[in-house]
């Protein structure tokens, strides 16, 4: 049997919380501590309705602040 390489893009929303003074200063901090440069790793873990857990490489990523909610 081969083994094959199979590349997908998985595109999710995720949420963190900081505290700031306002809200731009929230939106600054979340961009510097989200910044392609800062993140030395994203992993992607899937859990199936069977409970099988696949564990996925990342190949690339880009991160981007969509919102920002009090």
């Amino acid at each position: 049997m081969k083994e094959y390489l199979i590349l997908a893009d998985v595109k999710t929303t995720v949420s963190m919380k900081v505290k700031a003074n306002n809200q731009q200063e929230a939106e600054m901090i979340a961009q510097r501590q989200l910044n392609d440069l800062s993140v030395a790793n994203v992993k992607l873990e899937l859990q199936y309705l069977n409970n099988e857990t696949v564990k996925l490489d990342v190949e690339d990523f880009q991160i981007e602040v969509s919102r920002v909610e009090e």
